[in-house]
C-alpha cells in the first residue's frame, strides 16, 4: 500500500488520494443534484470553454467547475483532456490567464 497525500486537507492517508474524511465530504457535495447538472452540461456541450474549440474524437466532454475546487461554483463544458490540464488552477475562458 503506498501512502499518498490527501488532495483536500493535506495529511498522508493510504487510502487513495483522500483520507476518509475529505471522500466523505466529496461524496456528500458531488451527488443527486450535481450529478443531474453535470449530465445536463456534458449532454448539452458544443464548445469547451477553456480552449473555444468543439467536439473532438477521442476526447469526452467533462462539466469543469468555473472556480477550480469550488463545488457551489458553475459548471461549464470542457474537453477532459482541457480539463485536466487546468487541473485546480484558475484560468479565464479560451484559457487565457
Amino acid at each position: 500500500m503506498i501512502n499518498r497525500v490527501c488532495l483536500d486537507c493535506h495529511r498522508i492517508t493510504p487510502y487513495g488520494s483522500r483520507c476518509p474524511a475529505c471522500q466523505a465530504v466529496r461524496d456528500q457535495l458531488y451527488k443527486g443534484a450535481y450529478r443531474k447538472e453535470s449530465k445536463a452540461v456534458r449532454e448539452a456541450a458544443q464548445v469547451c470553454w477553456l480552449c473555444g474549440e468543439g467536439y473532438r474524437l477521442g476526447d469526452p466532454w467533462t462539466a469543469d467547475h468555473v472556480d477550480a475546487g469550488n463545488a457551489e461554483s458553475p459548471l461549464l463544458p470542457a474537453h477532459r483532456s482541457c480539463n485536466s490540464r487546468r487541473g485546480n488552477k484558475t484560468v479565464d475562458p479560451k484559457g487565457r490567464s
